[in-house]
């Protein structure tokens, strides 16, 4: 195709332009990454249950509270009760690890973009090989 007129250099910065920004982009994306403080993997919430006790509180609608790391090992969910105690500690490595796997579905779909605008660029710049109507002289 190759990148001779107006319109094509014009069209040629707007995607250097575009790729130079996803760059930025992905430098601080990938920030979060750099750090090594521990993560925990899974969601927090409460749990509310009834033991079954017929003398029980939950037998008469005031249920048991937990609060409980959910989390899927080996393709099924697993349910963790958080000790007293541990609650802010775990929420923290959990918010830290949801943003990690936040960060790296992002960082996907900008190097989905990247490669769009790559592929664009080299096609616009791409020549074909000029065809020789002569024979090559031997050597």
């Amino acid at each position: 195709m190759s990148i001779k007129t107006t319109s094509d250099k014009k069209k040629f910065s707007q995607l250097r332009q575009s790729l130079g920004r996803l760059a930025n982009e992905i430098r601080q994306i990938i920030e979060p990454f750099f750090s090594d403080k521990p993560v925990i993997k899974g969601s927090v919430y409460e749990l509310k249950t009834k033991c079954g006790k017929p003398g029980c509180r939950c037998a008469r609608g005031q249920l048991h509270h937990h609060m409980v790391l959910s989390a899927s090992e080996k393709g099924k969910t697993r349910l963790r009760v958080i000790p007293r105690g541990f609650l802010g500690e775990v929420k923290s490595k959990v918010q830290r690890y949801q943003q990690l796997r936040g960060a790296r579905v992002r960082l996907i779909e900008v190097h989905k973009k990247m490669l769009h605008l790559i592929d664009e660029m080299e096609a616009m710049r791409r020549e074909e090989m000029p065809v020789s109507r002569k024979k090559p002289t031997p050597q």
